[in-house]
């Protein structure tokens, strides 16, 4: 089926649906985007605590609740924001339509809790397009070859928007917060932040992955191998947001020392150092094999390995550092309570841009634990209570173009 104009796809957070005056206001935004003359697909996430008051449920009920179970549970918090969201346009009088993933043609393998979408059928979508409706789509779930009903795992809205915008063959993919874009640094921290107008996917995915939250990597990721565009904006201004290209483009931010995006920061770090000489990546295997999904490795050095610990997802939890201390059995020398704060790149900084951070740190008093580099970033660990000051002197280093004196 052919529409007349490529249709637009929205995708809403659980905090920009957090309340039914929310609610309201979004349905507003789509009424008003509608009237300007493009179809609209809206994909939602649950409203704001409901997925975390559904999983307490579960986990009051079941230390270890079966996957099929929860992929079933935790699906109806997007149904609800769906279905309400239409009532709400309704209510405007403008016709609207709810439908699950399943009735939108989102086909996943069969991995509850963290399925992968193989393959999205529209043909729904399309149908209620043509006939004048603004269609909202529950995010974060599909269904498999065997007819289950599957989740997507963390960002899985997101993902849902991306693929959709992909098979409808839209223009972009607008990805709707609680923040007006990608910035240099975490405005509520560093008060220069600036807003970042666009940013290459490449990039994007390190910078998210070093602890930039507007987008999660995977989403980006996939948007980079399907070619969308996406537009990540503030769901309650105006603002125009920032430019997520799959293609590199000239880049957004630059500084004195080069092609340098931003500076972003991740908590729960630990820093492994290995005997001299040792291999940081047996350092690697050595985490992997003791915490598997539970490690996240941020990047490696000499004779050292950065870890990111996500205890809360991890099945010890708690128990995860003692796990890893045992695994290592005296080959490396583990330090918790790590923040790691990095410097994001365009492209591959120069081998000595580590160098240039380390000293911008010391000459703002700080010393920093460890430092590694990956392909766009160079990274360094510090206490964890010296995260805002070290993000604050980078950012005035590396990105903060200083005025010229005038003669």
């Amino acid at each position: 089926m052919t529409l007349p104009t490529r249709p637009l796809v929205h995708k809403y957070g659980g905090s920009s649906l957090a309340t039914l005056g929310k609610v309201r206001q979004v349905a507003q935004k789509l009424i008003a985007a509608r009237k300007e003359g493009h179809p609209i697909v809206a994909v939602v996430s649950a409203m704001g605590g409901t997925t975390n008051r559904l999983l307490s449920n579960a986990r009051e009920l079941s230390e270890d609740p079966p996957r099929r179970e929860l992929d079933m549970l935790l699906s109806a918090g997007e149904r609800m924001s769906t279905a309400l969201l239409a009532m709400a346009i309704e209510s405007e009088g403008h016709a609207a339509i709810s439908l699950t993933g399943p009735q939108c043609g989102i086909q996943t393998d069969e991995n509850h809790a963290n399925a992968s979408i193989r393959e999205v059928r529209p043909d729904r979508v399309l149908e209620e397009l043509a006939a004048g409706k603004i269609v909202i789509v529950a995010g974060f779930q599909g269904t498999s070859p065997s007819g289950e009903v599957t989740t997507l795992g963390r960002g899985g809205s997101d993902t849902t928007a991306v693929a959709l915008a992909a098979a409808l063959g839209s223009p972009a993919c607008v990805i709707c917060s609680d923040v007006p874009g990608v910035y240099t640094a975490d405005p509520r921290v560093v008060e220069e932040a600036q807003a970042m107008p666009s940013i290459a996917a490449d990039a994007m995915v390190e910078f998210a992955r070093l602890g930039a939250r507007v987008l999660h990597p995977p989403c980006v990721e996939f948007a980079r191998s399907l070619e969308v565009t996406i537009i990540a904006r503030s769901t309650f201004s105006d603002a125009p947001g920032t430019r997520v290209t799959p293609t590199a483009e000239e880049p957004a931010m630059s500084a004195p020392t080069g092609s340098v995006l931003g500076v972003t920061s991740r908590e729960s770090v630990v820093a492994l150092t290995g005997k001299e000489g040792s291999d940081p990546q047996r350092l690697v295997e050595l985490i992997m094999t003791a915490l598997g999904a539970g490690a996240e490795v941020l990047g490696t050095g000499a004779d050292t390995a950065l870890v990111l610990l996500d205890l809360e997802d991890h099945p010890s939890r708690g128990e995860v550092p003692q796990t890893l201390r045992a695994a290592l059995a005296g080959e490396a020398r583990l330090v918790g309570d790590l923040c790691a704060v990095s410097v994001v790149c365009a492209d591959q900084p120069e081998r000595e841009f580590g160098e240039q951070v380390q000293a911008a740190l010391g000459e703002g008093g700080l010393s920093p634990l460890a430092r590694v580099s990956s392909d766009r970033a160079v990274t360094v660990t510090l206490p964890s209570e010296q995260r805002k000051r070290a993000l604050c002197v980078l950012h005035q280093a590396f990105v903060e173009v200083p005025e010229p004196v005038e003669a």
